[in-house]
């Protein structure tokens, strides 16, 4: 497709605020210029390089992946560019899903390739406020201090544990980036989680000056689960407030 039709397929597909750039992995993605993680893609042609380099290392056409929290669909599309058998993504807000099959379709994919469960996860089903951030990557449940509240809306949310059983479907490798949210995903999925075939998870925390997390909750669970965890440094070795992890067995 030459530039002046994708651009115009772009255009089509989100409207005239995006850009599209075919990331280092080799999928395409329209970015929205109004949003930090969108724009901050499109300038590196990658997002989270320390999490995305493990998962393009790890994922292999045998895999089932989950992707919860899948925001506009990065992980999603990293995770069909290497060819897994099945990806299953979550997103609560109605809005971020539309963005997120456009981008399937921007990059000629089976919508069959992959499920989106438009609702999100915690430990119990039920009805929760998801509040929107001012960056889409910020929208979750809960009070999260990290978070530029811009507006809320009532979703329906499931437990990991009761999707799998009602689908007869289990995860290989699992990305959770749920801004603050992990222990509720996580008490909803204990059963899910006990399942030796899942083997890698990553998934965001907050984290003390040493780089530890600050909710040993967290932590205990997932130990007790049998998996081994382990910071995912940035390469730039800078820590923010909430860093990524890896849980594998």
């Amino acid at each position: 497709m030459g530039k002046a039709r994708r651009l115009s397929a772009v255009e089509t597909l989100f409207g005239s605020k995006r850009i599209c750039v075919r990331t280092r992995a080799g999928f395409l993605f329209a970015c929205d210029q109004r949003d930090w993680l969108q724009r901050n893609l499109l300038c590196n042609r990658v997002h989270e390089v320390e999490v995305s380099d493990l998962l393009a290392r790890q994922l292999s056409p045998s895999d089932v992946f989950f992707d919860v929290g899948a925001n506009a669909g990065y992980f999603t599309c990293l995770a069909l560019s290497v060819g897994v058998q099945r990806v299953v993504a979550f997103e609560p807000d109605p809005l971020t899903c539309k963005t997120f099959w456009a981008q399937i379709r921007l990059n000629g994919w089976d919508a069959r390739a992959c499920e989106l469960v438009e609702g999100g996860l915690s430990e119990q089903a039920g009805q929760l406020d998801l509040i929107r951030g001012s960056d889409s990557g910020e929208s979750g449940f809960g009070d999260w201090p990290h978070r530029l509240p811009v507006g809320q809306i009532a979703v329906n949310v499931m437990t990991l544990d009761d999707y799998c059983a009602s689908k007869d479907v289990r995860p290989t490798v699992m990305k959770v980036d749920v801004e603050g949210w992990e222990l509720k995903v996580f008490k909803g999925a204990t059963k899910t989680l006990s399942d030796r075939r899942l083997r890698l998870i990553t998934f965001e925390a907050e984290v003390d000056r040493q780089a530890q997390m600050t909710d040993r909750r967290l932590f205990d669970l997932l130990r007790s689960l049998g998996f081994g965890i382990e910071h995912i440094p940035r390469p730039s070795g800078s820590l923010k407030p909430t860093e990524n992890f890896c849980a594998r067995r």
